[in-house]
């Protein structure tokens, strides 16, 4: 094995974009396992280059519809209107936006309370050079977010791989991927 732990993938499949004619060939790389799973099963990696193009799009895709949410949240709560108040709710609001976005692990979220002043007279009538005011201090909500650049890197590197297990030996790689492609037309016949 390299350094860098990158398996030795043999390429299997090169063929041509079926969804654009000007777009990046499809190429599919097959790696099997000299250990087997767990279950003492055959253990083949799949990974496809168009299947990396689309995981890693769709992360930015959610990315930026999440970051889009979190900036509306944060425009309400400077709102002087604002219902959102209690910081249990803000933080029940922010994990729905992650939760739907899938983004848990890409943007981390801190809540921050910021304190405004303001000065009202202590008695009624009109204001003189010996009025006495009081300091009215109200709370809000804020909320600030950071990308995780160390989880993106991460996850990037496994984009478009995935494993396919097998309980018959005698498949060679290729068989394998037949057979995992063939499925759905199995499973219609059924």
């Amino acid at each position: 094995m390299d350094p860098d732990h990158t398996p030795p993938w043999e390429l299997i499949w090169d063929r041509p974009n079926a969804r654009a004619h000007d777009g990046p060939r499809d190429r599919w790389y097959l790696y099997k396992a000299p250990l087997p799973s767990a279950e003492v099963w055959t253990l083949v990696w799949v990974w496809s280059t168009l299947l990396t193009l689309r995981q890693e799009a769709r992360r930015r895709r959610n990315l930026v519809a999440a970051t889009e949410a979190l900036s509306a949240l944060r425009q309400r709560l400077a709102s002087p209107k604002t219902r959102k108040r209690s910081a249990a709710e803000i933080d029940l609001q922010v994990a729905q936006i992650l939760e739907h976005y899938h983004v848990g692990r890409y943007l981390k979220v801190r809540r921050s309370v910021r304190e405004e002043h303001r000065y009202k007279q202590s008695r009624r009538g009109r204001p003189g050079p010996n009025t006495v005011y009081r300091k009215i201090t109200g709370r809000r909500h804020d909320i600030e977010w950071t990308l995780d650049e160390a989880a993106i890197a991460y996850d990037q590197r496994s984009d478009g791989m995935y494993p396919l297990l097998t309980n018959d030996r005698s498949l060679s790689p290729v068989r394998v991927l037949e057979a995992h492609k063939g499925q759905p037309t199995i499973e219609k016949r059924f």
